[in-house]
């Protein structure tokens, strides 16, 4: 009985291999109860990680404006400089007018002084143009000219009933320094003058109808019966005689 005994001992394991296989077992229970841990903390920490960014809200994206650049303040134009601006364009304006030819070189004549207004002035010196209403001398100048000019008109003081010449320069004699004369083209453009001088010449003086040096004048001219004398209405003037005198009203432009 003891030999089977000792038989029996034989097989089983001694103590020292005993106590080492627990040790073993033991790290191992301790390893992957550590592993475990490790693990479950690393899920924990994951988890919340993720629920916090899942749950933050979005961050808007701001666009930043554009710096907006200031416009600087539109200077007010002073009332001399509007007035000075105006001025210029009107001359301007006024130039280009001037610079224009009328086809036609009809005038048309208006004196207040005299009762005219309107009258048609021919550029005509014939007889038969002279008995109709005043007439231009054709080799004169012309108001829209810019070179000395004087623009001469004749015309009938008794005339011709029935036509503008009647009576046309009766009263020429009665113009006053200062009095005023207009004229007016085919284009509409209005030419102003102020009576400088009344003159009388005879027959043979042209050089009353030449341009006047430095200066824009209409001459108005009509006959009378003697130099001297503006106011007798003799034979001359009636058809009976040759008048020898002419009364010449000369003005200047102003505007």
């Amino acid at each position: 009985m003891d030999k089977q005994r000792r038989e029996i001992d034989t097989r089983r394991p001694s103590y020292a291999v005993f106590r080492k296989r627990r040790r073993i077992g033991l790290l191992v229970v301790a390893l992957l109860a550590t592993l475990i841990v490790v693990s479950l903390g690393v899920y924990i920490f994951l988890g919340t990680t993720t629920e916090e960014v899942s749950e933050a809200p979005p961050q808007e994206e701001v666009e930043t404006p554009a710096p907006v650049e200031e416009e600087a303040p539109p200077q007010e134009e002073s009332a001399a400089e509007k007035k000075a601006a105006e001025e210029k364009a009107a001359a301007e304006e006024a130039e280009r007018r001037a610079a224009i030819v009328p086809d036609d070189p009809t005038l048309y004549l208006t004196v207040p002084r005299l009762g005219l207004y309107g009258h048609t002035v021919r550029n005509d010196d014939s007889e038969y143009a002279l008995d109709l209403g005043a007439i231009k001398l054709p080799n004169s100048g012309f108001p829209w000219q810019k070179e000395d000019t004087n623009t001469y008109i004749a015309c009938h003081r008794i005339g011709w009933p029935g036509t503008e010449s009647y009576n046309q320069c009766l009263n020429l004699p009665a113009m006053q320094m200062g009095d005023e004369i207009f004229l007016e083209d085919t284009l509409g453009r209005v030419y102003g003058y102020r009576i400088s001088e009344l003159r009388a010449v005879t027959p043979d003086e042209s050089w009353i109808t030449r341009p006047v040096a430095g200066k824009d004048v209409i001459s108005l001219q009509t006959c009378t019966e003697t130099p001297d004398d503006w106011w007798t209405m003799g034979p001359g003037l009636y058809g009976g005689g040759p008048e020898s005198g002419r009364l010449v009203a000369q003005a200047e432009r102003v505007s």
